[in-house]
């Protein structure tokens, strides 16, 4: 059977080769943004790893030995970072892990007879010459979370699903099992995880480079920033109006800055010239819509600023929010363990913080508990064709048998967090820099999922896992503020801003595809203009996605294969 493989493709201005089989010669002259380590072992057998790994070269040298497909399902997810392993067993076998938190996505594809992969779907399709999948599309727009099998955001490309080993055998067809599930512990146990994973997490990242950190002034960030101060010098940024420069977020963020002195606080001044959806052109094409795409501007003026500064690692708090603030739907898990004391007392606290009757979340806990995610919000600017597609191409999450409800949402809503960030983060390849999102590593998911989840989620304390987790790590100030920064107003002052061209959207090659109903959508968009609350969380993919749409016939620019002996 003949491989091709790959890791991370490069992107932006100037595109460079990506070779076929190159993964096992020579990695370092072609990945960008990406680690690749090597070993081997006698019998031709070839291990790769690749994205940010724990592993000691000792440790990766004694698995490449190993005959037991078990040691490889460990390793898969104990190393800290964010990593995927591919062997050749060197008599014609090739087995693949994708990571559990979907950080480090890995593709499939078949092209000319061959079996090929990477851990990027747009260098796959720039191979195969590839189209948007109109399916995939449907499915992001009506669930963004949900699973997609056997698809990605391009026609002929599979992402093997997260934590899922792939192998091709010698003879046969290849196939997937699910090689990962999370374990339980204590609260206390878990704070303590959470604790070293991070600090591992941004360890592997940080030690002997130049890095900088993002330094909102809120929980996320700070930790971050902080655990990376102690591996050595690091530059913090915070963003801040051009007309206010103290207060809020930027205060918080002060204080974090001044207890550490290895960090080096940079404010960055955010004007008109930043706003939503200014300089929509600039966006680079990735491997699906990524969630920044409307805020390119401000994502460009701080790459850079990163870049000025000499840093080429980047640390942001992507994920945070997912793992630390998840809605109420461990009730759903409370009503079906009978703990109607517990289900009585959460619905009520939930009824406080939103001003509103208990009895709402109480019904959909029986009853709809995706209400208590959120997942039930109307979109009318969607077809009926576009939620029939997404509906017929969703399917269930593998491998979660045995969870309760608010573990299963929580794995779903990481992993695609994981795998956007990874987007996000080819974004900043483009321009340099080496962007890392350590909330989505496999062993910070698994912290967090290992501790009770009705303990998770509290109405009276901010992040309850994570403040507990750095309580003797920042400042009190810090650890002890209840909310961050806001930013859906500056939304509406780009939107008010860039009207015409943001309305332009709306009736595009989404619509076109027979996806999206352009009247509803210019009418909600208009409405935004007048300053109305909308749904920007749902708004935003769609309009990213329409974004990428019009720069997706130049993947085969983008990337270029070249055979090499």
């Amino acid at each position: 059977m003949r491989w091709f493989g790959g890791a991370l493709a490069p992107y932006g201005k100037a595109p460079r080769p990506v070779g076929a089989d190159a993964l096992w010669q020579k990695p370092d002259a072609w990945t960008v943004g990406t680690t690749v380590r090597h070993a081997e072992s006698e019998g031709g057998r070839r291990l790769a790893v690749f994205g940010p790994c724990g592993a000691t070269n000792p440790e990766l040298e004694r698995l490449a030995r190993s005959t037991d497909l078990r040691e490889f399902d460990a390793a898969a997810s104990t190393w800290s970072g964010s990593c995927a392993l591919a062997l050749d067993d060197g008599v014609g076998s090739f087995t693949l892990w994708a990571d559990p938190a979907g950080s480090c996505p890995l593709y499939v594809a078949e092209a000319d007879g061959a079996l090929v992969w990477a851990s990027s779907s747009l260098a796959l399709a720039s191979l195969l010459g590839s189209r948007p999948d109109t399916a995939w599309l449907a499915a992001h727009l009506a669930h963004p979370t949900a699973c997609v099998p056997g698809r990605s955001a391009w026609t002929g490309v599979a992402q093997i699903p997260p934590g899922h080993r792939w192998t091709a055998p010698r003879d046969g067809s290849p196939f997937s099992v699910p090689y990962w599930r999370p374990c339980s512990s204590t609260w206390s146990e878990a704070v303590e995880r959470l604790r070293l994973d991070l600090s591992d997490g941004v360890l592997i990242r940080a030690s002997g480079r130049e890095v900088s950190s993002d330094l909102s002034g809120g929980l996320d960030s700070s930790t971050l920033a902080a655990y990376a101060a102690q591996c050595g010098p690091v530059l913090g940024v915070t963003f801040h109006p051009k007309d206010r420069e103290s207060g809020g977020d930027v205060d918080h963020a002060r204080k974090v800055a001044r207890a550490f002195p290895s960090i080096r606080h940079r404010l960055m001044a955010l004007g008109r010239e930043h706003l939503p959806f200014t300089d929509l052109d600039a966006l680079v094409l990735t491997d699906e819509p990524a969630p920044s795409a409307v805020t390119i501007a401000q994502l460009c003026h701080e790459f850079a600023l990163l870049a000025e500064e000499g840093a080429s690692v980047h640390l942001t708090g992507d994920g945070g929010d997912t793992l630390f603030m998840p809605p109420p739907v461990h009730l759903a898990d409370l009503v079906r363990s009978g703990r109607l004391v517990r289900l009585a007392r959460d619905a009520q606290a939930w009824g406080r913080l939103y001003r509103s009757s208990p009895w709402p979340a109480v019904t959909a806990a029986w009853n709809a508990p995706d209400r208590l995610a959120g997942r039930a919000l109307p979109q009318p600017w969607l077809t009926r064709q576009a939620t029939a597609l997404a509906e017929s191409v969703i399917s269930p999450e593998t491998g979660v048998d045995g969870l309760g409800y608010a573990d299963r949402h929580l794995l779903t809503e990481a992993r695609y967090v994981g795998r956007t960030a990874a987007t996000e983060n080819q974004l900043a390849a483009a321009y340099g820099i080496e962007m890392h999102n350590p909330y989505t590593d496999t062993r910070v998911l698994e912290a967090v999922m290992s501790g009770p989840a009705s303990d998770r989620w509290s109405a009276r304390r901010y992040k309850p896992l994570l403040t507990d987790a750095v309580v003797d790590l920042l400042p009190g100030e810090v650890v002890r503020r209840g909310s961050k920064g806001l930013f859906a107003v500056d939304h509406h002052h780009g939107l008010r801003a860039h009207q015409a061209n943001v309305l332009e959207l709306a009736d595009g090659y989404l619509a076109d595809l027979g996806l999206v109903r352009p009247a509803v959508l210019r009418s909600l968009l208009r409405r935004a203009v007048l300053g109305v609350d909308v749904p920007w969380g749902l708004l935003e993919p769609l309009l990213g996605t329409e974004l990428w749409l019009r720069i997706s016939d130049t993947a085969t620019e983008r990337v270029r294969w070249e055979d090499r002996p």
